[in-house]
């Protein structure tokens, strides 16, 4: 169980249909070309795939022009979340090993032993979470790099583990997001 999650059973999932995990607080609707839901094709991790695959390892070069790049600089300018500081280097080995999680998909084929796990209902509702933000399910809570991959490859389903919060309404976690105090409880 992380994070307070219990699977449930393996279930197919449309990759059109699922949502990357929100924090409504940092999320910048911006970087997700004004999308509040953050379907997985308005993603910024799915517009770098694009990049890179017009123009290959060119796309390093032009990393802080992404809005891949860019929503982990806005993220450590909110100090959101307890990774280390998002610094240029990080960034940078975020980047690559996203691109080398990409070819690997994308010249051996999806490794079905990597899980991936999806909430029925976002995290961030069933922890009593209210502002309104359009946050809906499917929500991929574990794998958004891979569904990113296999997005843009053209799959159009996955097998994944459904999920559901087994500690819901308890605000773990998402209370140690809060850092700026302007959760609506």
């Amino acid at each position: 169980m992380r994070g307070g999650i219990t699977v449930l059973r393996s279930s197919k999932f449309k990759l059109g249909h699922l949502h990357f995990q929100i924090c409504p607080i940092v999320h910048n609707v911006a970087l997700w070309n004004g999308d509040e839901s953050g379907l997985v094709k308005n993603s910024p991790h799915v517009d770098f795939l694009r990049i890179y695959i017009k123009t290959g390892k060119v796309v390093l070069k032009n990393l802080n022009s992404t809005r891949y790049c860019k929503m982990y600089e806005y993220w450590d300018e909110l100090k959101y979340g307890s990774l280390p500081p998002r610094t240029p280097a990080y960034i940078m080995k975020k980047s690559t090993n996203f691109i080398s999680t990409f070819e690997s998909i994308r010249k051996k084929g999806f490794n079905k032993k990597n899980v991936i796990q999806i909430m029925g209902d976002p995290l961030w509702l069933t922890r009593g979470f209210e502002a309104g933000y359009t946050l809906v399910g499917p929500e991929i809570f574990h794998g958004h790099h891979r569904i990113a991959s296999l997005y843009v490859l053209g799959s159009e389903k996955i097998k994944a583990q459904l999920c559901v919060d087994a500690m819901p309404g308890s605000r773990k976690w998402v209370q140690k997001m809060d850092r700026m105090g302007d959760i609506k409880w």
